[in-house]
């Protein structure tokens, strides 16, 4: 983390018991608790708290104050800058979670907190940004049994992207989830596979997805061909397709997905998140019970679910019940 946030002394205007505090609690983070959080929450902190300090050096405010007040001038200015640009009501959220992310860390008076008011103007000025976040479109089973058959699968590159589309439709995992499969995760005879960390589970339980027949076959020659007996099941390819033993990472499954797409003539880009919409949809489609899609997916609730599935279910409740 030092070497991704780096702190001056112009970056804070504290009393000497503050002083000392922060300094102990952002040692602590730093050192005994940073590595337990999950690698795509430390990203998004990091970075959306190095925005929040690159704004106030510029503006020469303190970031961390003991004075709430003073915070609140940053924060207020921060998310006013935020407000004007073409960022979303949802990232403007995660934003500003992650400077009071530090600001609580460092035990500091939060303006939050403290002014009504500004906790007011700063729900009043985010109702102003649209709230509903852009679907991914959705890869259903149709799409991917398409995507099997024009795949090269005689080829490494070709074959790694079938197995992948195919074990994130059955399992409807997540992009972080699909990218730490390791061998030991997969039960071949229970047809499940085992993600340890989620992104909604808080006690490391960990969840089950299920591997279909036709999954599993394209998983063996996969790991046969790639010759992977341990280890990442989605490893790098090198420019000559030889399999390296380093795990692929998020930007590079990402593009696997945009390719997939131009391969099936579909119009628009799949994203990582395109088969968890796309399995939900197909098991909406299916007459599956909502209670065991919410299973499936690992959700808390049906919530996600349904928004996931609004489209669908617009063409089938309401109005299109009798017309």
């Amino acid at each position: 983390m030092a070497n991704e946030i780096a702190l001056a002394q112009s970056d804070f205007s504290l009393n000497e018991e503050h002083r000392t505090l922060v300094v102990q609690n952002l040692t602590e983070l730093r050192d005994s608790v940073w590595e337990t959080m999950s690698l795509n929450t430390r990203k998004a902190y990091q970075s959306d708290f190095n925005q929040y300090l690159k704004f106030c050096r510029a503006h020469a405010l303190p970031a961390l104050a003991s004075d709430w007040k003073i915070t609140k001038i940053a924060c207020q200015a921060f998310f006013d800058e935020l407000m004007a640009s073409e960022l979303k009501h949802h990232t403007i959220k995660r934003k500003l979670a992650s400077v009071r992310f530090f600001i609580g860390v460092s035990e500091l008076p939060d303006p939050w907190k403290h002014s009504k008011l500004f906790s007011r103007y700063v729900n009043g000025k985010l109702k102003e940004k649209p709230a509903a976040q852009k679907q991914a479109k959705p890869l259903k089973l149709n799409d991917v049994r398409v995507a099997n058959r024009v795949l090269n699968v005689d080829s490494l590159l070709g074959l790694r992207d079938a197995v992948l589309i195919n074990v994130a439709l059955d399992t409807l995992f997540r992009a972080s989830n699909i990218l730490a499969i390791e061998v030991n995760h997969i039960d071949w005879q229970a047809k499940t596979v085992f993600a340890p960390r989620s992104k909604t589970d808080q006690s490391g339980e960990g969840h089950y997805g299920y591997l279909s027949d036709e999954t599993a076959e394209l998983l063996t020659r996969w790991l046969d061909t790639a010759k992977i007996t341990d280890g990442y099941i989605f490893r790098k390819l090198s420019p000559k397709q030889t399999v390296q033993k380093e795990p692929m990472q998020y930007q590079a499954l990402l593009k696997r997905y945009e390719a997939i797409g131009m391969a099936i003539n579909t119009d628009g880009k799949f994203t990582c998140h395109s088969t968890r919409t796309g399995g939900v949809l197909t098991l909406m489609e299916a007459d599956v019970p909502m209670a065991e899609i919410v299973l499936s997916g690992n959700w808390k609730s049906e919530a996600m679910a349904i928004r996931y599935a609004k489209q669908y279910q617009a063409g089938r409740t309401g109005m299109a019940k009798v017309r």
